[in-house]
């Protein structure tokens, strides 16, 4: 019995250790990307501009919708990345969450718009059927179809890392 102990012992520990290793060195490892295909939910929420009503069946081809808010601390990080993507081509749609319009555009107005156009979801009706747990997400669009939903801040490595060897596997243009 007191072999099988020490044998317990030393074994457990290094199953663990094994099971995180290997857990952890994978490549593509990166714990706030999701990889589960859906499609867009259907919505009807207005510009942030105007109140001009959009709708899921405006928003056609590849593009990157950006979940953000004024009141987000992370989002004014990610943000200059993000500028800099829209100046590369980059179609960018924000989806400003839970965020009072006057504060949004004030945001906005003094850091720049990355956006080719910014769904105002006020209540979080969008973002909630999206599985948005806050800001900033990030998703990957083809065609109406997410192919990728990350979960935090968007910087050079993880657009690399999990954005881009989704356009390449897939083959997209944004």
């Amino acid at each position: 019995m007191k072999h099988l102990l020490r044998l317990l012992i030393f074994i457990i520990p290094i199953c663990i250790f094994s099971f995180f290793y290997a857990y952890l060195s994978k490549d593509n490892f990166y714990p706030g990307a999701d990889y589960n295909n859906f499609n867009i939910p259907s919505f009807e929420l207005n510009n942030l501009y105007e109140e001009k009503p959009l709708t899921n069946n405006d928003l056609e081809g590849n593009y990157i919708i950006n979940v953000w808010a004024s009141w987000c601390i992370t989002c004014r990080i990610e943000h200059r990345f993000l500028s800099n993507l829209s100046n590369k081509g980059i179609r960018l749609i924000g989806l400003n969450y839970k965020d009072d319009r006057s504060d949004a555009t004030e945001w906005l107005e003094k850091y720049g718009n990355p956006y080719e156009l910014i769904i105002h979801d006020f209540q979080g009706s969008l973002a909630l059927d999206m599985g948005v747990t806050g800001a900033p997400e990030t998703f990957l669009i083809s065609n109406g179809e997410v192919l990728v939903h990350y979960r935090g801040e968007v910087n050079e490595m993880i657009w690399e890392d999990v954005f881009i060897s989704m356009i390449r596997e897939k083959g997209i243009e944004l």
